[in-house]
């Protein structure tokens, strides 16, 4: 079984959108969100996470997007961010199987 399929059977579809349509997305989105910022890259990535659709990233990631800075003395500056969220979460949430993993796994 492929991973996703261990979690759900729809592929989940990202969607590029802007910071307006991101924002509308996370504060309208109908379960709670776990927010986790990742400082391993540069910029810092940034995801939110629906742990009742699956109990691990990447397969919980619901949207994303990374730290980015309107300051252009920040190292981690960006003239245009980049945002996305799954363009299909009902479809994903509807297909998933219930299955999830244990730490020791």
């Amino acid at each position: 079984m492929k991973p996703m399929e261990y979690f759900y059977t729809i592929k989940p579809i990202m969607k590029k959108v802007n910071k307006k349509e991101f924002e509308e997305f996370i504060k309208n989105y109908p379960r709670k969100l776990l927010y986790n910022c990742h400082r391993v890259c540069t910029p810092p990535a940034i995801s939110y996470n629906d742990v009742e659709l699956a109990n691990r990233y990447p397969h919980s990631r619901i949207a994303n997007t990374w730290a980015y800075s309107d300051d252009p003395d920040h190292y981690y500056y960006e003239e245009n961010p980049e945002y996305y969220i799954m363009e299909n979460y009902r479809e994903v949430f509807d297909s998933k199987t219930g299955n999830k993993v244990k730490d020791n796994e």
